[in-house]
């Protein structure tokens, strides 16, 4: 006989079979007692929580002679049948091999007829996400008034590409991920049932790498069963590392021990020694990604959560919970940062084994941030002045007492930075007669900006560009100039008079290049800030640019 996978051979029959979905197996079982049984489900949740199996069992409660409180009695032709898949009244579509309008053409024109036996005529709909378009529009009318003795049953692992019209016709169940003491306890219970023996550690490692799916957790385990001498024996976690080719754990702890006791070579030989043996180091950094989510949890809890509240072995928490005592919340932050980066980095890297190891390096020489901390909060402490020298004992005559010192001279304090522009605005109205230019004509006051201006005597005003320039050129156009003289007069009086020169006006300098020196300015004090340079000397950082609002 051929043999049948432990997924297979093991999957639910019954409600009470299923792990972890009571939810869902309680709402269905109180809908078959009450006579409320809906027309259209739609199952969600992902990849092997047992979506199909208890759409499965479902149909089996409602067309089973021998049901009682919605348990069915497994043992009938139609209860072996559906089980098998060649049940001619429950019909398993996969959609993603029939998406298109013509399967559901046929499902529409196959609903009027009834069941061949019993009352319920049931389409099983796997995958239904992968439906096209018209597809759903089609099943549209028959979902929302199918016939009596119809019911729909469909389920997806992404309900956000199901339409919404689609999902305003179904009553909805989310199937929840299964926590890894679920899956090892029913593990436990396959492997005592089939007469094999595994380590605790090693179904942990299972569950761990099962990602909240029992179908794959039953999966991994066959494959370690298969290479191990036919699951004869004690299995331990090495044989499970070994037969499923992935990390053990003691390597990730060990990965982030290095780390946050800064020892590089240890760290390297862990980065080595998971190279060698032929791991994925995306899957390697991956791990010690979710490693480092729990030890930033134990950090944070403060000793307020335990081993079952982790979902971790109890050696493990202690291990983790002796790492948090020897780092704080912030230092785990950063090495986050970082490593989050590394590992969106290890996927197109040429060299992922450098990538690993150049990051894991620079996680050990994050220094403290004591010395950033207090330049953020003003109380950076001054770099430390050179002593002065000690002074020259020279042999001299004995000096007269000095005459009382004057009293202290008063210093004026200096003055404020003028605000931007403060100089063009100082001459009598030229920073409103440019904002009343900009008002009317936006492009020739932007074209006054980069003019040097002079009020001469009897209101002569003299406007200067660079000689030879674009921008004067345009001031000496006929319609531009005529402009500019009526805006003249009309801000400075009728006797003003406008003279367009080349070169240097002799007084101010344009508004555009006091915008300019302005920012430089900004940026020059910017990059000198004591609080710049500190966070520079914290993090092994430099300064790209300084961006200045309204540059």
């Amino acid at each position: 006989m051929a043999y049948l996978a432990i997924a297979r051979r093991w999957r639910p029959n019954r409600f009470e079979d299923l792990v972890g979905q009571g939810h869902v197996v309680q709402t269905l079982k109180n809908s078959i007692a009450s006579e409320r049984v809906s027309h259209a489900y739609l199952f969600c949740g992902a990849r092997g929580v047992g979506k199909t199996s208890v759409a499965r069992i479902f149909a089996k409660a409602l067309r089973c002679p021998n049901a009682e409180n919605a348990v069915p009695c497994n043992t009938c032709s139609e209860c072996v049948a559906i089980s098998e898949s060649r049940s001619v009244d429950v019909a398993e579509i996969d959609g993603a091999s029939n998406n298109g309008v013509e399967a559901v053409r046929s499902i529409r024109d196959n609903v009027a007829y009834s069941a061949s036996s019993g009352f319920y005529k049931i389409y099983i709909i796997d995958e239904v996400h992968m439906l096209s378009l018209s597809a759903f529009n089609a099943l549209l009318k028959t979902l929302e008034e199918p016939p009596a003795h119809v019911i729909f049953i469909m389920a997806t692992t992404e309900a956000q590409k199901i339409p919404v019209t689609i999902l305003s016709r179904c009553q909805r169940f989310e199937f929840r991920r299964l926590s890894q003491p679920q899956i090892v306890e029913r593990l436990k219970y396959i492997l005592q049932s089939e007469k094999l023996h595994l380590s605790e550690e090693g179904m942990r490692t299972i569950a761990n790498h099962a990602d909240g799916s029992l179908r794959d957790a039953l999966s991994l385990l066959d494959q370690v069963l298969s290479h191990e001498a036919n699951g004869k024996g004690e299995l331990t976690e090495a044989m499970v590392v070994d037969a499923l080719g992935i990390s053990p754990t003691s390597s990730i702890t060990g990965f982030w021990s290095a780390v946050i006791h800064k020892n590089i070579p240890e760290l390297l030989a862990v980065i080595n020694a998971t190279h060698a043996a032929g791991h994925d180091l995306k899957h390697f950094a991956e791990k010690c990604l979710e490693e480092l989510r729990l030890l930033y949890l134990i950090v944070l809890s403060k000793g307020q959560v335990s081993a079952e509240s982790l979902d971790l072995a109890a050696s493990h928490f202690q291990t983790l919970t002796g790492l948090a005592s020897a780092t704080n919340q912030l230092a785990v932050e950063r090495m986050a940062q970082i490593f989050n980066h590394a590992v969106g980095q290890l996927a197109w890297a040429s060299l992922p084994r450098f990538v690993l190891e150049m990051t894991a390096v620079r996680m050990t020489e994050l220094g403290p941030l004591e010395n950033l901390e207090r330049a953020l909060s003003g109380t950076a402490r001054p770099a430390p002045r050179k002593a002065a020298p000690p002074p020259m004992k020279v042999a001299t005559a004995p000096v007269p007492k000095e005459p009382a010192a004057p009293s202290p001279v008063l210093l004026k304090e200096p003055s404020p930075l003028p605000p931007r522009h403060a100089a063009a605005a100082s001459t009598p109205n030229w920073q409103s007669f440019i904002d009343a230019v900009m008002k009317k004509r936006p492009l020739l006051g932007a074209l006054l900006c980069h003019g040097e201006f002079k009020m001469e005597a009897d209101k002569k005003v003299v406007l200067a560009f660079p000689e030879g320039s674009f921008y004067e050129r345009q001031a000496k156009d006929t319609k531009n100039r005529t402009d500019i003289e009526e805006f003249l007069r009309a801000q400075f009086g009728r006797e003003a008079q406008l003279i367009i020169a080349s070169g240097d006006a002799g007084s101010l300098q344009s508004l555009e290049k006091s915008r300019q020196n302005e920012t430089n300015r900004i940026k020059t004090d910017a990059l000198t800030h004591p609080s710049v340079l500190e966070a520079k000397e914290a993090l092994g950082a430099e300064v790209v640019d300084v961006n200045v609002e309204g540059e």
